[in-house]
């Protein structure tokens, strides 16, 4: 797993949720943004990673994959498809963003994909609504809100119809709602898989957070009702489970460009960190942080 580079590290042990104990490095990279490695041993091994971003900060600004092929998701044949598939880490380079992490659930079929749900980068409509499946907007203010609206269309139905869709992701269940966790003891919600979670808390913090897993030993995975235990563990009054698995990823560029997490798909020798090339990704845009800010 890659190490933080460039600025400090503080190791402590924390008591928090679930688990026995945590060993956590934290790091504060740019201005307004706080990563944390947690490896913990309880009730498996696990590695994660969470990004804190204040949304109120100088220089903070988000950008969603802009679309390739039909704004209006009526031709799923199309073959320039809706987006065009790139890992997190080209889109983190291609952006020259500082952080970046993969997002909506997509086709794997071909390079050219459709998404499944809302896909709205900087306003360009790329993939619309999908059933009740909860999608993420952050506005051109970085006012974040979970949004829902009529499927196959653009037209949000909660919480306002009024709302600016500006950069807008979407996953496949709500799994803190108001506080509280939203998930179900159904089979496949205790699945254990990598994972990638979007939240956000009452004080304006958007919470990113990847979990490695299927790497016996390393990190395993966790539930659905675990990832939400983790959001609330990071104050999150409102998170949605977005596309994990192989795609789970988080990359920086601090300022060299790298993947943070352990992808758990293989390469030709057996080893994990293969990365995906994703439908979507979420990038990060910030300012390097003042030597005062790297260190706590």
């Amino acid at each position: 797993m890659a190490r933080f580079s460039c600025f400090c590290l503080v190791l402590v042990t924390l008591l928090v949720g679930y688990t026995a104990g945590a060993e956590e490095h934290v790091a504060r990279p740019f201005h307004g943004v706080t990563l944390r490695e947690l490896t913990r041993e309880e009730p498996r091994p696990l590695k994660i990673w969470i990004a804190e971003i204040d949304l109120a900060a100088d220089g903070i600004s988000f950008r969603v994959t802009p679309g390739n092929g039909d704004p209006n998701g009526e031709a799923p044949g199309d073959p320039n498809g809706e987006t065009t598939r790139q890992t997190t880490l080209e889109f983190l380079q291609e952006q020259h963003a500082q952080l970046a992490i993969n997002a909506t659930f997509f086709g794997m079929r071909a390079r050219n994909t459709d998404n499944t749900g809302l896909v709205v980068s900087d306003g360009q409509r790329v993939s619309p609504f999908r059933g009740d499946w909860p999608s993420i907007n952050i506005d051109a203010q970085n006012q974040v809100a979970i949004v829902r609206g009529e499927h196959d269309t653009y037209r949000v139905t909660s919480p306002s119809s009024k709302l600016n869709l500006h950069n807008a992701i979407t996953g496949s269940n709500q799994i803190v709602t108001d506080g509280s966790v939203t998930t179900d003891e159904r089979k496949f919600s205790r699945a254990l898989h990598p994972r990638t979670a979007i939240g956000y808390t009452a004080d304006n913090r958007l919470i990113l957070a990847v979990v490695d897993g299927r790497q016996p030993g390393v990190s395993e995975g966790m539930s659905l009702p675990e990832l939400a235990q983790l959001m609330l563990e990071n104050d999150c009054v409102q998170a949605v489970n977005l596309d994990g698995g192989g795609s789970t990823t988080m990359a920086i560029a601090d300022p060299a460009a790298r993947v943070l997490n352990t992808p758990c798909s293989k390469n030709g020798k057996g080893e994990f960190g293969t990365l995906r090339q994703n439908g979507t990704s979420l990038a990060v845009f910030a300012r390097p942080a003042t030597e005062r800010e790297t260190c706590k």
